[in-house]
């Protein structure tokens, strides 16, 4: 059977020599804390107990740091369903904003002020189109992704955005896209481009070769529309809340290098394998760590917070209810008590119900004691 490697036994095995390189910022060195002790002895423990058998089960507690690859997948589920469940009966669009890597020095030293400027940019340029778009005059909404990384973990800045398919006018009309694309790619490049650079400038940021930047095609990219949003959500969901690296592809650790599999996407997607010294894996890893209240999803448009539930209503009534069903399934005990408790191992009629948190100082006593405490997790 294949070892399983985690991103904590990296951080264990190179950090101490990627410190003698490089000086960690007290986000990262906050951040590799938590993945160094996420399931271990140092969290404490979680106390379950079946309501069937009274078997008991105890496992460590997780960091629940975002940037930690074991922490996200409840997170993620739940996060997905709460997106399926707003989805409107329309057609999607997904674009992704390329941010040219001309500017990745600014997220080294300024990456609060380049995200908020990405962010506020790229929602300009589609409402700007929603608007103006004759056949449309109205506002959008969106919901648009964070992503710092490429497959090999080099700096690869960009938004995904879910957009649905059309737009609300003042009046509370819902105008729907006809196209297969929603907008021209090359006309929203152009005004993407002008966009993240007025927004660079207002925030008195120095940009690196101006003439360069606005001679180059910027990238943006536009899929067909989608008629299942879903696909999308997972997608974003999946990729966004388990963070840059899930640790299945990781596939050797050793005293000097890590490897790991990734999809080339300029080779025809093939799956292929890199291996790069242990501080260097590293020091690619920590690039991605976002500062502290950077919002790595937002939400556009009339899927604002603010006021997404309101508009969502009035946009709902206008159309089809096919979906109605979909969004609001029958729940039964035995789902609920699933979708929040584990199956007793045991007897397999149960369900593990949390007891309590026993807290690292206990589990410290209990090691002194003629009978440890047995972990099972």
């Amino acid at each position: 059977m294949a070892n399983a490697y985690h991103l904590s036994d990296i951080l264990k095995l190179h950090l101490p020599l990627y410190q003698q390189w490089y000086k960690l910022t007290s986000r990262q060195a906050t951040v590799c804390q938590h993945i160094k002790s996420c399931r271990t002895r140092a969290l404490g423990e979680q106390q379950w107990r079946c309501d069937e058998c009274h078997y008991e089960q105890r496992i460590f507690c997780s960091c629940g740091d975002r940037h930690c690859p074991r922490c996200q997948g409840k997170q993620t589920q739940e996060w997905i369903e709460k997106q399926e469940a707003e989805v409107l009966n329309c057609r999607y669009f997904h674009l992704v904003f390329t941010l040219p890597h001309e500017l990745n020095i600014l997220a080294h030293y300024k990456a609060k002020a380049l995200y908020s400027a990405l962010f506020e940019a790229v929602w300009q340029t589609l409402s700007q189109f929603g608007i103006s778009r004759k056949q449309l005059q109205g506002q959008l909404g969106g919901t648009a992704v964070l992503h710092t990384w490429g497959q090999n973990l080099s700096q690869h800045i960009h938004l995904h955005c879910l957009i649905p398919g059309g737009v609300l006018t003042q009046q509370g009309e819902w105008r729907g896209v006809k196209s297969d694309y929603l907008f021209p790619v090359k006309a929203l490049a152009t005004v993407y481009r002008a966009k993240m650079l007025q927004a660079l400038r207002a925030r008195e940021l120095d940009v690196p070769d101006p003439e360069i930047l606005m001679s180059k095609a910027w990238c943006v990219y536009s899929k067909a529309c989608l008629s299942r949003a879903a696909t999308v959500v997972k997608y974003l969901g999946r990729y966004t809340r388990k963070g840059m690296l899930q640790e299945s592809r990781i596939k050797r650790v050793t005293a000097d290098s890590v490897s790991f599999s990734y999809t080339d996407y300029a080779d025809s997607n093939k799956r292929k394998m890199m291996q790069l010294d242990g501080e260097e894996f590293i020091r690619r890893y920590l690039l991605h760590v976002l500062p502290k209240g950077v919002m790595r999803v937002r939400h556009f448009g009339f899927l604002a917070n603010a006021c997404k539930r309101n508009k969502l209503e009035q946009i709902k009534a206008q159309l089809p209810s096919v979906q109605a069903q979909r969004e609001n399934p029958t729940v039964t005990k035995t789902d609920a008590k699933q979708s929040c408790m584990w199956l007793c191992p045991r007897c397999q009629q149960g369900y593990l119900q949390f007891i309590r948190i026993i807290e690292p100082q206990l589990l410290l006593l209990a090691q002194q004691v003629e009978e440890p405490f047995r972990l099972t997790g």
